[in-house]
């Protein structure tokens, strides 16, 4: 079943590139919000949560860590996420960790859940000359 989940991620990835705006995407998976448990992924699965429509996405107990909780009726979306297993070394040398094959696990985007707020939803931008502009879109 993990494994026609992993499938059913890099398809997800193969129809978006033929159907998503893919330097945008790049973008935005290149600068993450920092201080979010994403912003340590690899690129590959900070790109997944930008096709996901979001940009922050966690797991279950990730969400409850922070105070929310997943709404209801929410779908989760896959990442992969790398298994590693140490290998036991001579007397001499460090043991080693060997990748073995990738997981795939649930997150659930920040957009479905509900509870306290993020640090980065606290930020309030001052009111500055043309901030409405900024905020309108017209530069897209």
């Amino acid at each position: 079943m993990t494994n026609e989940k992993v499938k059913q991620a890099l398809e997800s990835i193969v129809k978006t590139f033929k159907e998503v705006d893919i330097p945008e995407a790049i973008a935005y998976s290149m600068f993450p919000i920092p201080n979010i448990p994403a912003s340590r992924w690899s690129l590959l699965n900070r790109t997944l949560m930008f096709f996901a429509g979001t940009s922050d996405a966690r797991g279950f107990r990730q969400w409850q860590e922070v105070g929310r909780h997943v709404n209801k009726g929410s779908k989760a979306f896959t990442i992969l996420a790398p298994r590693f297993i140490t290998k036991q070394a001579e007397e001499d040398e460090e043991p080693k960790s060997i990748l073995v094959a990738f997981l795939a696990v649930p997150v659930f985007r920040v957009e479905d859940t509900d509870g306290e707020p993020l640090e980065y939803q606290k930020v309030e931008l001052p009111e500055l000359p043309l901030m409405e502009v900024a905020r309108s879109g017209y530069f897209r």
